[in-house]
């Protein structure tokens, strides 16, 4: 009962319980049984399709017993678990509730490069999807956590999903104001775009943070700076 507890404690103050019984399943621990009996002894409750903790200080006190140094690994785990899911099904939702769990985990529980790869990609579909629902702060984090996860050398090894990471996240940030951020993240893409059509969407974006900075005579010198660049003379 209290390891049930401990999983349901991963994911909040509530579950939905077609959730719990995916993982049950995914990760093949006994989940819904023991949750019963946590029902029973009113530490948990069934309440419109989800199961929630009583009090705040119960879902506390169950996820504390977790060690701290095995609380990354266990949403990790429970993360995996659920996004392979989520691609079998192309359930969006589910796929967004499971890259929030791999990212409670954090790089530090990626076990190597092959895998981190595989969650920053995760990440990467996470926050199109997020956007799609017109959610630029989830998107944002879930691209920032995407790119945390690739390793030193990634521009080399993963241009692609370097480049596709680096710009949405740049547009995310544009579109919540986080000026600075957005600064740091156009001059990556900058520096290590291989092509002019690889760095257009990011001077596209350089300019629109000119203009919307009120600094309206540099965005005009960036303008004309990529127009005669290419051949373009105003």
């Amino acid at each position: 009962v209290l390891s049930a507890l401990c999983v349901l404690s991963c994911f909040g103050a509530s579950v939905s319980i077609s959730l719990i019984e995916t993982l049950e399943v995914e990760i093949q621990t006994p989940l819904m049984v023991p949750l019963d009996t946590a029902i029973a002894e009113s530490i948990v409750d069934k309440r419109e399709g989800s199961f929630y903790f009583i009090h705040d200080k119960l879902r506390e006190a169950a996820y504390e017993t977790i060690r701290s140094e095995q609380r990354c690994l266990q949403h990790f785990r429970y993360g995996l678990a659920l996004g392979n899911v989520a691609a079998r099904e192309k359930d969006d939702m589910l796929l967004i509730t499971a890259v929030s769990q791999i990212n409670h985990g954090g790089p530090q529980a990626v076990i190597d490069s092959e895998q981190g790869v595989a969650v920053a990609s995760l990440n990467l579909d996470a926050g199109k999807k997020a956007m799609k629902m017109s959610d630029f702060f989830s998107a944002h984090s879930f691209f920032d956590h995407g790119i945390s996860y690739l390793r030193r050398g990634h521009w080399e090894e993963q241009y692609d999903l370097s480049l596709e990471l680096f710009n949405l996240a740049a547009k995310c940030a544009l579109m919540n104001a986080e000026h600075a951020h957005l600064e740091i993240l156009i001059q990556q893409i900058m520096h290590y775009a291989q092509c002019f059509e690889d760095k257009c969407q990011a001077i596209s974006i350089s300019i629109t943070l000119h203009l919307l900075s009120g600094n309206v005579l540099e965005g005009v010198k960036t303008t004309l700076g990529t127009l005669a660049s290419l051949g373009e003379e105003l």
